[in-house]
């Protein structure tokens, strides 16, 4: 076989297994979302302390601010190739993905908070993505230009929204079978990190043979909106549990959407270069969950020695 042809059937491999991979991470989502939902009631979405509206709109604009710019930073400082560049770009514009939830609820943060975030950055990318895209990318070029389809978007707020509502109403007939089912559930997006980094490496560990400046990257730009989401957070004043909701929202980008995007957008790109556009995106698949999972139990731990003294003023969540 020629290696076009080779890099054709690659390409097609590619498609083949992202729909695959799609399939996991959905099942799996709608299975950590229905957990998340089985600890929310509708009393969560009201607590005067909470301040919903003005959390969110603040977890919002970090999420939609910080990102992107830190994409761009990174971009540059660590030197990157075009086709890394705009991978990175288009992570880095992506709204905040479901298992921040998880997260959140594992950090002993406000789980309503952070699905309210997760949902409307997901509605908001629709225009955001492409351009925030825009706006950094014409530093490397100016021939490409996402999208991010309304029924892709559409999707991935069902697949957030539909699961927490049954979940919620789950916890309203049964409420002790729905705190254990909550514990039991929400890990479930453990499972499609891990298969889908396992498909990615076996059938395409290509993706995987990139340079140090790749990795390092998808390290630092969810510690950079771990970091910040929570610095700003709590210079605003926010309870504790809050900070936390906003902190694992800004640093959790979808990553899956990412490469659902980037197949999408950059079809009619030279196919080599869609190939190594992917590699990125796999890798922070892979990446910041692990390092939101650090972040959680930090948050966790210092949540339980802080609430010991001062309770009200951290406003964890209780265990109901």
């Amino acid at each position: 076989m020629s290696q076009p042809d080779q890099v054709t059937g690659s390409l097609y491999d590619v498609h083949g297994l992202e729909h695959l991979t799609q399939i996991i991470t959905h099942v799996c989502t709608i299975i950590s979302m229905f957990g998340i939902g089985c600890k929310m009631t509708l009393e969560d979405f009201q607590r005067k302390e909470t301040q919903l509206s003005k959390s969110l709109c603040v977890g919002l604009f970090l999420q939609t601010l910080i990102n992107p710019f830190a994409g761009f930073v990174l971009a540059i400082l660590l030197d990157m190739e075009k086709h890394e560049a705009l991978a990175m770009l288009t992570i880095a514009s992506g709204p905040t993905a479901a298992y921040a939830g998880v997260l959140t609820f594992w950090g002993r943060g406000n789980i309503a908070l952070s699905v309210c975030i997760a949902t409307l950055s997901t509605a908001l990318s629709i225009g955001m993505m492409p351009m925030w895209f825009y706006f950094y990318s014409s530093t490397w070029s100016q021939e490409f230009f996402i999208v991010a389809y309304p029924v892709d978007i559409a999707l991935y707020m069902l697949l957030i929204i539909g699961p927490a509502a049954l979940g919620m109403s789950f916890r309203w007939c049964l409420p002790k079978v729905a705190k254990q089912l909550a514990r039991i559930c929400s890990p479930v997006f453990l499972v499609s990190v891990v298969a889908c980094s396992v498909l990615f490496l076996v059938f395409h560990r290509d993706n995987f043979k990139v340079e140090w400046q790749m990795y390092m990257s998808c390290f630092l730009l969810p510690f950079i909106g771990f970091f910040f989401g929570f610095l700003m957070a709590i210079s605003l004043r926010m309870p504790y549990d809050v900070c936390i909701a906003i902190s694992l929202a800004v640093g959790s980008s979808n990553g899956p959407l990412a490469i659902t995007v980037a197949l999408h957008s950059f079809d009619e790109a030279p196919e080599q270069f869609v190939m190594d556009v992917l590699s990125l995106p796999t890798i922070y698949a892979l990446f910041a969950p692990i390092e939101g999972i650090m972040w959680s139990l930090v948050y966790k731990t210092i949540g339980e020695m802080f609430t010991k003294g001062h309770p009200a003023v951290c406003g964890a969540e209780e265990e109901a």
